[in-house]
């Protein structure tokens, strides 16, 4: 881009982003409800910082009854987006039952590359932490990445996965030690009525409702869910947290913007770079033949990129 229309566009952008900020503060102090939905970072991390709310949660994404969760401790104590850059929308818990868990809650509705390895990255970390030099292996706890996701990986086939480490022939379980498991927004609609009875399947409802009315219905028919709600609302009555959810709904705006414009960008200098592939090929007089292998030899197309445009 020019550095005079590069300039235009930061100013026209700057100047966007101030009329953003202007309505949406407008909109947090007015009396207009909002249509407040978990897949918010800021909701979640806010809501289920009541361990009410994550008692239940927690109780159907581990397969387990909630009188089971003795406890719960939140060993970060950030939460309104003084996280580090690459930890935002990551909620750390440690839980108590039996013996003690480790568990990373984190949320992620636009789709995030490499996320396979960020996941790992997380999950590797979090077993190490407070664990010294020369200390007893026995020592390290169980640790528990989890993922709410807005997308799908390649290779989804149903809304939620558990993920151990295991042999590959026997499916014996390695170790206990380590597990991902991973909820997918996406495949709500495409479950079974089998599925549909699952508690994990209704938080994930719960998760993804963007109805007060919805919302309030689910609440009756479970206490911890009801919780949930009832901190969902408190957003909504409150200027300040109302200021909060609309920062991040605009930051998410603005960052499908981004990638959508990006994406945008590549396919038109795609289509221009083939249009000039075309042209000289035509201009030294190869015919519809050779145009027709572009598509389906990508061999040929490759040395014919070579040859007219390298």
């Amino acid at each position: 881009m020019e550095e005079g229309k590069d300039r235009v566009f930061l100013t026209a952008n700057l100047m966007d982003r101030k009329e953003k900020e202007r309505i949406i503060r407008e909109l947090a102090e007015s009396e207009k409800e909002l249509n407040i939905c978990l897949t918010n970072d800021f909701a979640f991390k806010k809501t289920f910082r009541n361990k009410t709310a994550l008692t239940g949660l927690l109780s159907a994404l581990l397969d387990m009854p909630a009188g089971d969760i003795e406890e719960l401790e939140f060993p970060d104590t950030y939460l309104h987006g003084e996280y580090e850059e690459d930890r935002e929308g990551i909620l750390d818990v440690r839980v108590h039952l039996n013996n003690e868990r480790k568990i990373n809650i984190e949320i992620q509705v636009l789709e995030y590359l490499f996320w396979e390895e960020r996941s790992l990255f997380y999950l590797s970390k979090m077993y190490i932490d407070d664990f010294s030099k020369g200390e007893d292996y026995s020592k390290l706890e169980e640790c528990i990445h989890i993922g709410i996701l807005g997308f799908d990986l390649s290779h989804t086939d149903h809304y939620y996965s558990v993920i151990r480490l295991m042999d590959e022939k026997t499916h014996v379980i390695y170790s206990d030690k380590l597990s991902l498991r991973m909820l997918y927004l996406n495949q709500l609609d495409l479950t079974s009525k089998e599925e549909a009875e699952e508690e994990v399947y209704k938080w994930a409802k719960l998760i993804s409702a963007k109805d007060w009315k919805v919302l309030r219905e689910m609440s009756e028919k479970n206490e911890y869910m009801k919780v949930a709600v009832d901190e969902m609302e408190k957003i909504n009555s409150d200027r300040e947290l109302r200021y909060r959810y609309l920062k991040e709904e605009m930051r998410l705006s603005d960052e499908t913007t981004i990638r959508n414009a990006y994406t945008n960008k590549g396919r038109e200098e795609g289509e221009q770079f083939m249009l000039q592939l075309i042209k000289l090929m035509l201009k030294s007089g190869l015919g519809q033949e050779e145009l027709d292998r572009l598509e389906t030899d990508d061999r040929f197309k490759n040395e014919m990129i070579e040859k007219y445009i390298k």
